[in-house]
C-alpha cells in the first residue's frame, strides 16, 4: 500500500511540472510575460520585413502614410510584419483592422497603440515603420531617360529627377512644373512627391549653342562665356578618358576648322555655334614631292607647312619653298610657308627647284644622245 501512494504522488508531480507554464519553469514572473497570450497568434517577420528600404536620412514623423508601407508590431513572444492594404488598413491578429492611410507617422502609430492596448499589456507591445511603399511618377523634360521611374513614399521630385538620368546641360533647374490630379504646382522646392506625380523639367532658353559630337553622337548644349570644352564635355556626359587623341573645333560661319590636342581641352574655349568633335583615330598630313620620304606625318596643331616639310626631308637644294601648294578637299589652295595654318588629310606638295629641274633635263638630253650615238656606232659597224 506504501509503494502505491508513492508511486501515484511521484505520477501526479510529473505531471503538474508538465503543465506549468515555461515562463514559470524558467523563473520569469508573470509580469514580463502574461500568461493570456496565445503563441499561436503570433507571425514572425515575413520577407518584406526582413528587407526594408536602405534610407540615406530618418523618416519625417510627419511622412503620411499610405497603401504599401510596411509596419512592424511588437508583441510579447515575436513580432508581426504588417502591410498596409489597399484600402488603407493594416489587420491585426486578434485586435482587428486599423485604419492608417492618409495619416502622418507619429498619427497612425498612436492609433496602432490604442489598438493594441485593448488585447496586450502595453508595456510589452511597440510599432515600428520598417519600410516605405513604392510607386511610379513620370518624369519629362530636359532629362537623359525621360519616362516613368519607381521612387519611394519620401522621394522628393530631384531623387525622380536623377533616377530619369539627372538633368540636361539645356534643363532649367531652378524651376519644376509637378502635375499633380488636375492641378499643376509651378516650384523652386524639391518638393514631396505623391502617387501618379508628373514631373517636367523646362529647357533653358537660349539661342547660342555648342555642338559636341563623339562616337556617332551630337549633344547640343547653350552657350556659356568663358566654358572651356572640358566642362561642356562634362554636361554633356562625355568621358573625355575614353581614348579620344584629337578635338577639332569647327567654326561654321568661317568655313574653318582647328584641331588641338585632348590634353589642350581644359583650357581651350570656343566661340558660340563651334561644331566640337572628338577623334579617336590619331590624324595624318600628307607630304609629296620634293622630300627624302614621301608619305603620311602624324597630325600636330601647332605644326605648319615647313614643320611638315621639314620632317619629311627636304633641302634648300632640291625643294623650291616658295611654291609650296597644299591639296584639301580635292582643291589646290597656296598656304604660307612659315604661317599658314594645316590641318589633317591636308596633302603638302613641294616642288622641284628650277636647277633640279634643268639638271633633270640635261640629264634626260645626254640620256638620248647616248642612246642616239649608240645607235648610230651599230649602224656603222654593220655596213
Amino acid at each position: 500500500m506504501r509503494f502505491f501512494f508513492a508511486a501515484f504522488f511521484l505520477i501526479a508531480l510529473a505531471t503538474a511540472s508538465a503543465q506549468t507554464p515555461s515562463s514559470a519553469r524558467s523563473g520569469m514572473s508573470s509580469l514580463s510575460m502574461p500568461t493570456f497570450y496565445e503563441e499561436q497568434l503570433i507571425r514572425q517577420r515575413d520577407w518584406a520585413t526582413l528587407n526594408p528600404v536602405n534610407l540615406e536620412k530618418p523618416i519625417d514623423s510627419n511622412y503620411v502614410i499610405g497603401p504599401g508601407d510596411f509596419f512592424e508590431i511588437l508583441l510579447p513572444n515575436g513580432n508581426e510584419g504588417l502591410q498596409v492594404s489597399p484600402e488603407g488598413t493594416i489587420a491585426i491578429q486578434g485586435c482587428g483592422l486599423v485604419e492608417v492611410s492618409g495619416l502622418k507617422l507619429n498619427v497612425a502609430k498612436q492609433k496602432i497603440l490604442e489598438k493594441l492596448r485593448t488585447r496586450y499589456d502595453h508595456r510589452f507591445t511597440g510599432v515600428h515603420l520598417v519600410q516605405l511603399r513604392r510607386f511610379a511618377v513620370n518624369v519629362q523634360g530636359a532629362v537623359w531617360n525621360p519616362g516613368q521611374v519607381i521612387v519611394s513614399g519620401q522621394a522628393r521630385a530631384k531623387e525622380a529627377i536623377y533616377h530619369a538620368g539627372n538633368f540636361k546641360a539645356t534643363a532649367n533647374k531652378d524651376s519644376l512644373y509637378i502635375y499633380r490630379n488636375n492641378d499643376t504646382i509651378a516650384t523652386t522646392e524639391n518638393i514631396l512627391l505623391q502617387v501618379g506625380d508628373v514631373i517636367e523639367v523646362p529647357h533653358k532658353e537660349w539661342q547660342q549653342t555648342i555642338d559636341l559630337t563623339y562616337a556617332g553622337k551630337t549633344v547640343t548644349v547653350p552657350y556659356v562665356p568663358k566654358h572651356t570644352i572640358s566642362k561642356y564635355a562634362k554636361e554633356a556626359r562625355i568621358n573625355t578618358d575614353q581614348g579620344f587623341t584629337q578635338v577639332s573645333i569647327r567654326y561654321p560661319e568661317e568655313h574653318f576648322t582647328r584641331w588641338i590636342g585632348i590634353n589642350q581641352i581644359d583650357s581651350f574655349v570656343p566661340e558660340p555655334l563651334n561644331e566640337i568633335t572628338f577623334h579617336i583615330q590619331v590624324p595624318f598630313v600628307y607630304v609629296g614631292g620634293a622630300v627624302l620620304a614621301v608619305g603620311a606625318v602624324p597630325y600636330n596643331s601647332s605644326m605648319g607647312p615647313a614643320d611638315y616639310v621639314a620632317a619629311s626631308g627636304v633641302t634648300i637644294i632640291t625643294g623650291d619653298f616658295s611654291r609650296v601648294t597644299v591639296l584639301r578637299g580635292g582643291e589646290k589652295i597656296s598656304v604660307d610657308w612659315a604661317t599658314g595654318e594645316i590641318l589633317p588629310g591636308d596633302f603638302i606638295e613641294i616642288p622641284r627647284t628650277v636647277y633640279e629641274q634643268a639638271k633633270d633635263i640635261t640629264f634626260f638630253i645626254a640620256s638620248l644622245v647616248g642612246i642616239a650615238a649608240t645607235a648610230l656606232t651599230i649602224y656603222l659597224a654593220t655596213r
